[in-house]
């Protein structure tokens, strides 16, 4: 085994994860907000898609970012070039209503440009920096800090949709939904 698996296995991890934490919700339980000022599902997972597509598509290979070149934008109802980075509370809770399918088939397809470069990736690569000009707010970013940060960003994400489901579900049965271990 070696890096590219072990960054495969995660990512794979955390889509599948995700994907399970969403299943079966109504619109209105992803658009629950715990508090005024907190997120709610649809604008975690649109961030989470948004970010990965960002750091990977637009950053690391250099190339339109699956959002704008297929019109997943545009198919969706949501901002073009919005990532969700920085939002208040009135943008968190204004976002546009989307289908929460099509939201998946998004980020499934942001997920296989993400695995092809990793696959691509030899372990000198992991130095370069990702971005063709020196960005003045990360002088020090590699693709190897790249994929750290987005791991762990979108496991954080991740966590956070699975608590807001179970605030509104309590334990939900998790081990009918084919959760093998425990946290």
């Amino acid at each position: 085994m070696d890096f590219r698996d072990i960054i495969t296995m995660a990512l794979d991890e955390y889509l599948s994860e995700l994907k399970k934490a969403v299943s079966g919700l109504t619109s209105e339980e992803r658009r629950f907000q715990p508090t005024p000022d907190s997120n709610h599902i649809d604008f975690q997972v649109w961030h989470m898609a948004r970010v990965e597509d960002y750091w990977v598509q637009g950053a690391a290979k250099g190339v339109d970012m699956v959002w704008q070149r297929d019109g997943w934008h545009e198919r969706l109802g949501l901002p073009e070039m919005d990532s969700g980075f920085g939002y208040t509370a009135e943008q968190v809770k204004g976002l546009p209503r989307f289908d929460m399918d099509e939201m998946m088939a998004y980020f499934d397809s942001v997920r296989e440009g993400t695995l092809d470069f990793v696959r691509g990736l030899a372990p000198a690569d992991l130095d370069m920096a990702p971005l063709p000009r020196p960005n003045p707010n990360a002088p020090d970013i590699t693709l190897g800090k790249v994929f750290s940060h987005l791991i762990v960003e979108e496991s954080q994400h991740l966590g956070q949709v699975a608590y807001i489901r179970g605030v509104q579900r309590g334990l939900d049965n998790r081990r009918s939904q084919g959760k093998e271990w425990d946290n």
